[in-house]
């Protein structure tokens, strides 16, 4: 089970997009949070702010430090 304490901006996230338009895995960048910090909001079919569901999240990769 992902834990949103594990997500942090500049992340990727593949997450199940279930809406009208697609009902795939994608993959997306995180970039910021969604109702106090609860959930990872991304860019996704034109919304700058796409939430994402924990339950919805499959991996996480982690951003490269530099």
């Amino acid at each position: 089970r992902i834990m949103q304490k594990s997500i942090e901006i500049g992340d990727r996230i593949k997450f199940r997009a279930a809406t009208r338009w697609n009902c795939g895995i994608v993959w997306r960048k995180v970039n910021g949070f969604w109702m106090n910090g609860s959930l990872p909001t991304v860019r996704y079919g034109g919304w700058s702010e796409f939430a994402v569901r924990l339950d919805e999240i499959i991996e996480v990769e982690k951003k490269e430090v530099t």
